[in-house]
């Protein structure tokens, strides 16, 4: 794959291999592109001609530096191959596609976080803009976006990095006592004498109680 060509077309470029001598390098059809052969096919026009126009339009390099002698079968099966990796596929692996792609760009993830709050913050902002920045421009856009929140939304929250930087370098905070005994948690809430006072109370209650349950009882003797 030539890296250059990938970064001066901006897009994902695919390649085939017939032999030692003969290779081809193509992109995808876009959507639009797709859906027009799409069309023409579904209206009747010969597929040989439409993979061959598909070919043309996909080929990076120039179509008419290629040899005469070339046979027309590998135009052909190269265009038929770019118009089912664009989308001529079963709606089965349409979605495996749409599933394999969410756990590329995993919604926890840092960076797509920090995506997420560049695109509230700045709509005129896509996608490809961000692609096309450096570490340095995607860090000062995205703390300008968060500056541009926090003064919109009051209870916006920024990004926790030492909690971040924590886990990435495997630290965690001492477990916290899980159980306290209730009388643990009485004594801080209201101090040791005050705990012993409200013993002393609910066991005069509970003699009083008791006591007028066996005069009751006498009484109904």
């Amino acid at each position: 794959m030539n890296i250059k060509k990938v970064l001066e077309y901006n897009t994902e470029l695919y390649s085939i291999a017939y032999s030692t001598t003969l290779s081809f390098e193509f992109r995808l059809l876009k959507i639009k592109e797709f859906n027009l052969f799409n069309k023409l096919l579904v209206g009747g026009i010969h597929e040989y001609l439409i993979y061959e126009e598909i070919f043309e339009v996909c080929f990076i390099g120039n179509y008419k530096f290629l040899p005469e002698s070339l046979p027309v079968g590998f135009i052909i099966t190269t265009g038929h191959l770019i118009y089912t990796l664009s989308g001529a596929d079963s709606s089965d692996n349409f979605l495996f596609k749409i599933a394999e792609e969410r756990k590329e760009q995993n919604p926890n993830s840092l960076l797509e976080h920090m995506k997420a709050v560049i695109y509230i913050a700045f709509s005129s902002i896509s996608p490809k803009d961000i692609d096309e920045m450096t570490e340095n421009q995607l860090i000062k856009t995205f703390v300008s976006a968060e500056n541009v929140l926090s003064k919109q939304n009051e209870n916006f929250v920024r990004i926790d990095l030492k909690k971040i930087y924590d886990e990435l370098n495997g630290i965690v905070d001492k477990p916290k006592k899980e159980y306290v005994s209730d009388n643990e948690m009485l004594e801080k809430e209201l101090g040791y004498w005050n705990l012993q006072e409200a013993e002393n109370k609910f066991i005069q209650e509970e003699k009083q109680k008791l006591s007028k349950e066996v005069l009751q009882s006498l009484d109904r003797r």
